[in-house]
């Protein structure tokens, strides 16, 4: 009986496990060899890799020892035709696309401001370093994301009027922290691991919005839907060393998972999305929505008439399993009291992060008296007043009520989870802090932007394009400038 080549059998998973080992081991080395490597102290213990040849070593020893034992599939052939493979796909062209066409043009935009413009008070209120370009990144709250990567929490108790890191939530920091300790540990190393997770983790959303599209949109629409999202004029913070990016991956994830069924890795974006931004919180009522839409009726769920924009969920109505998407829709909450449960050890009160926002100007007042202050500015000022003040408020409440204008027709050709997502997303930061920073947090509103790819016409999409790039150029400006937009 003749015998399978060695070719043809199925590779062990402990082998295709030592290819992967091998190829972090290669990818650390070779970071190791550009930084200079790290020394850091884990739990009393001294771990150093400053150079890259015993990485290397390793990682021959152990791709010897593999292909010897399972000479089937070697690593050598396999993952650059994988790898090749995997840069043809069209969601993988079209996202890499994106983020080449517009993040290193909003740079430049930024750094020519710098010399055409000028800082606002004549010079950066925060400075990592002496050239212009490599201290471009740190604009706004990077500096606090640079600064919990390097140093940690710190908390000053008594103190309701100080501004203190413990706002930020860990997620974003700690990947920059883990990354800029492989690029050398030092504040070069950190601002490169800032810029690279964001733009690495903005790519990866715009792969997961083309998937989720492509479907219900097609495949040109689906890739006009990614330019709008890239083009709009709060996506400069999808090249920042913002959370904006990291939460829009773990958001798009958690839905898109939860809806074909892959609840293990709905729950993991979700949970990251919990541990990303105090709003991730929220993320739990559309994937409860998303979990429980096979047991309503089509008429609450979305316009029965009309094709959905977006994969739907599948009509089973299975109980156990529904029970289990509930409880992937939790996980939200789940990282949100993680990071409260590590903030009560650190300060003795779990919700001290909430309480800080106030040192930020972020204080309750009801959306009623919000909108009744905003008009009588407008009686007593005039239009031309309210947008003299200087106007910041103007290009913030412009991205928030975008959004706001688009959930109804968003609720009846995506979904009601998706319209629910973008107003309790929107509505309680207004509530809690006026138009500041609204128009970022709209950014990340993805189904508006699958709605507008659907209904512009054809004629007109370049003209939305050029309109939304202008914008977020001139945003770039007033943002690299230390103009008061973040």
């Amino acid at each position: 009986m003749p015998s399978t080549p060695a070719s043809a059998r199925p590779v062990p998973v402990w082998a295709r496990a030592l290819d992967i080992v091998c190829l972090l081991l290669a990818f650390i080395a070779v970071i190791v060899s550009m930084s200079g490597g790290f020394r850091y102290r884990l739990a009393g213990l001294r771990v150093a890799v400053t150079s890259p040849f015993p990485l290397l070593i390793w990682a021959i020893v152990i791709g010897a020892v593999r292909h010897v034992v399972a000479p089937q599939q070697p690593l050598y052939r396999e993952f650059p035709a994988r790898l090749s493979a995997w840069l043809r796909l069209p969601q993988v062209r079209a996202a890499a696309t994106v983020v080449a066409g517009t993040r290193p043009a909003i740079l430049l935009v930024g750094y020519l401001a710098v010399f055409m413009f000028g800082f606002v008070n004549g010079r950066a209120p925060l400075r990592h370093f002496d050239n212009e370009l490599m201290n471009l990144p740190v604009r706004w709250d990077a500096g606090w994301y640079l600064q919990i990567a390097t140093d940690g929490y710190r908390y000053a108790a008594n103190d309701a009027d100080l501004q203190q890191n413990i706002v930020f939530f860990p997620a974003y920091p700690l990947l920059v922290r883990f990354v800029g300790r492989l690029f050398g540990g030092h504040m070069p190393g950190f601002v490169a691991a800032g810029m690279v997770i964001s733009l690495a983790a903005f790519c990866g959303a715009l792969v997961y919005l083309y998937v989720f599209t492509r479907d219900g949109l097609g495949e040109e629409k689906a890739r006009y839907a990614l330019w709008l999202l890239a083009s709009y004029p709060f996506a400069l913070f999808f090249g920042a060393i913002y959370t904006e990016s990291l939460f829009l991956i773990a958001v798009i994830g958690a839905l898109y998972h939860l809806t074909k069924g892959h609840l293990f890795a709905a729950a993991l974006w979700g949970l990251l999305a919990g541990l990303t931004k105090q709003n991730g919180v929220l993320l739990c009522l559309p994937l409860a929505l998303v979990a429980v839409s096979p047991w309503l009726s089509p008429a609450l769920v979305r316009d029965r008439y009309a094709l959905p924009l977006i994969a739907q969920p599948l009509p089973s109505t299975d109980l156990r399993r529904t029970l289990a998407a509930l409880g992937v829709a939790a996980m939200p909450a789940v990282g949100m009291l993680v990071y409260s449960a590590f903030i009560w050890r650190l300060t003795g009160d779990p919700l001290a992060w909430a309480k800080g926002q106030i040192a930020w100007g972020r204080t309750y007042q009801s959306l009623t008296t919000f909108v009744a202050t905003q008009y009588a500015f407008i009686a007593n000022a005039g239009l031309s007043g309210y947008l003299a003040s200087p106007g910041y408020d103007v290009l913030n409440a412009l991205g928030a009520l975008f959004v706001l204008a688009t959930a109804w027709p968003v609720a009846r050709r995506i979904g009601v989870s998706y319209a629910v997502m973008m107003v309790i997303m929107t509505l309680p930061p207004i509530v809690y802090g006026g138009w500041l920073s609204a128009g970022r947090f709209s950014s990340v509103m993805f189904p508006a932007f699958v709605w507008l790819a659907h209904v512009i016409p054809p004629s007109h999409r370049s003209a939305w394009l050029v309109g939304f790039s202008a914008l977020q150029a001139f945003n770039a400006a007033l943002f690299y400038t230390w103009r008061p937009l973040f």
